[in-house]
């Protein structure tokens, strides 16, 4: 079975970077667990399609208030794109 690739864009690296610990932590292991099942995954990561302007995009949440943003691609890959504190309103395509 192909492995899946997580790759960090833009602005998601130092977003990543200036966020708490834990968030990191668990930000990490939703990447090991995308890479070896794929983005659908279950057990409290809350994959969802957004809407709007994000139309295409999806979030995954790592706690109650920061989320991931990223792109599905065919190529078995998760472009992430932010990953920011609940904010979708400061997200927008690029």
């Amino acid at each position: 079975m192909a492995t899946w690739s997580v790759i960090l864009v833009g602005e998601a690296e130092k977003e990543l970077d200036g966020a708490p610990p834990q968030i990191r932590k668990k930000f990490d292991h939703w990447v090991v667990a995308v890479q070896a099942f794929g983005p659908w995954l279950k057990g409290g990561w809350r994959t969802e399609a957004l809407s709007g302007v994000l139309k295409g995009f999806y979030s995954m949440r790592l706690n109650r208030q920061w989320r991931a943003i990223f792109e599905i691609r065919p190529e078995r890959k998760v472009i992430v794109i932010r990953i920011v504190a609940h904010d979708y309103k400061s997200v927008g395509r690029r």
